[in-house]
């Protein structure tokens, strides 16, 4: 009897097996549509900001040429002027271009901003409105970085809303070479405190102001560290103003214990770009042999991107194995150990309000804690607020209600506390 094959049983569970990987394909399908979409989409958006921001820079870019023989005029001058639109609480604000000096004292040309009180604010007393002169945090070497440059100008000044109500002048650096001719002295304390100091001058000049002689400082990380050197050198440089306080949020301080804890990381590539273009162009001899190896144009590439753009691209490039712009901690060299310390501030003579975040990763903060340490060991008038739970970039804000209120008891003359003798909330930190 011959054999006879077993009949096939169905597989109940193959039809089921078919439909969901035929359901992950087209599962696939569609997510890989919605990144092409996506992608698209965001290369577009970014195609499109690119050309609007290149037809603003192009619109502006006549407002920064110097005029023709601007060497001869004297620090603080005005050279133009522009209205600026959408200044809060009523007020009125200009953008200006004005003279100031480099850390040598080579003449210079720096662009920046002037805002006043409204008609609802304080009327102007017969001395002149009391000034606050704004110095901004790091924004990249890059034309288009400049403060002034910005669509929004007025959302770099922190408190300004605030500061005009109070019927006070606010001045706001661009600092020289950022948006103008030349290359900005990034860090270089004594570049940065000319032009917040030649910041004010101009703003005493232009009769419409009414800016008086009194004057408190306040500034961000670089702004900080700006400002920390404008208390140092307005004395001798510009004795007619009188600076009555002044207020730093997360300040880069303390420049040799910042570099020898980020040289290698994102912190160090983004802000050490700015430094080794910076520094070796303003220091003659001073060279990145030794302890970068990144060319000029991977630097300059980094550096004239704003800062916002120029970290995300550091960090892609850091996922795709990119190494830091510093090959070993600079602090192993000693010409370059030599100007971190030169260009770290003195402890403040004047009364001086301190905000640090402890979650800030940029300036870290036991770098802030051992600054004030030093500045209460030099007798210095300093009051060190620390906020939990705050990173670097929130700083600016974050500080602007406590500068204001800061700044209004040292107009009106009142006494200020000290933190001197309290234990931080973070440890001192020093040089690795």
């Amino acid at each position: 009897m011959p054999n006879r094959a077993s009949p096939q049983v169905p597989n109940p569970s193959t039809p089921r097996v078919h439909r969901f990987r035929n359901y992950l394909i087209g599962l696939a399908a569609t997510l890989l549509v919605i990144v092409v979409v996506v992608v698209t989409y965001i290369a577009l958006h970014h195609r499109e900001r690119a050309v609007t921001s290149n037809r603003l820079q192009a619109s502006l870019a006549p407002f920064y040429v110097p005029p023709a023989g601007w060497q001869a005029a004297s620090p603080g001058t005005v050279f133009r002027t522009q209205p600026l639109a959408g200044v809060p609480s009523g007020g009125r604000g200009w953008r200006v271009l004005y003279r100031t000096q480099r850390a040598n004292g080579a003449a210079a040309v720096s662009s920046g901003m002037v805002f006043v009180p409204g008609p609802g604010a304080p009327v102007a007393p017969p001395t002149g409105r009391d000034v606050v002169a704004w110095a901004h945090p790091t924004t990249g070497l890059g034309d288009q970085c400049a403060p002034s440059r910005a669509a929004d100008v007025e959302s770099d000044v922190q408190g300004l809303g605030s500061f005009l109500q109070a019927g006070w002048v606010v001045t706001a650096t661009d600092y020289a070479g950022l948006g103008t001719p030349g290359i900005e002295q990034y860090l270089i304390g004594k570049a940065e405190a000319n032009d917040v100091l030649n910041s004010v001058r101009a703003a005493q000049r232009m009769p419409e102001v009414d800016a008086g002689s009194d004057v408190a400082l306040w500034g961000h990380s670089q702004g900080g560290q700006s400002v920390l050197w404008a208390i140092h050198y307005a004395p001798t440089y510009a004795p007619e103003i009188h600076i009555v306080a002044a207020a730093v949020a997360a300040p880069a301080a303390e420049l040799p214990i910042l570099f020898s804890h980020q040289w290698n990381t994102l912190v160090g590539s983004l802000i050490g770009s700015e430094v080794l273009l910076s520094w070796p162009a303003t220091y003659p001899g001073l060279s990145t042999s030794g302890i970068s190896r990144a060319s000029v144009g991977t630097l300059q590439g980094t550096a004239d991107q704003c800062i916002k753009q120029g970290g995300e691209d550091l960090l892609v490039k850091s996922k795709l194995g990119g190494e830091p712009f510093f090959d070993k901690d600079p602090l192993t060299s000693a010409a370059w150990t030599r100007q971190f310390e030169a260009n770290s501030p003195p402890p403040p003579t004047v009364p001086t309000l301190l905000v640090q975040g402890t979650q800030d990763t940029v300036v870290l903060p036991g770098s802030n804690v051992t600054y004030l340490d030093e500045a209460c060991a030099a007798g210095s008038h300093v009051t060190g607020d620390f906020i939990g739970n705050l990173g670097h970039f929130e700083a600016g804000k974050a500080g602007a209600p406590f500068a204001f209120t800061w700044f209004q008891q040292r107009f009106a003359g009142l006494p200020s506390d000290s933190t001197c003798g309290t234990l931080s909330p973070v440890p001192a930190l020093g040089v690795t």
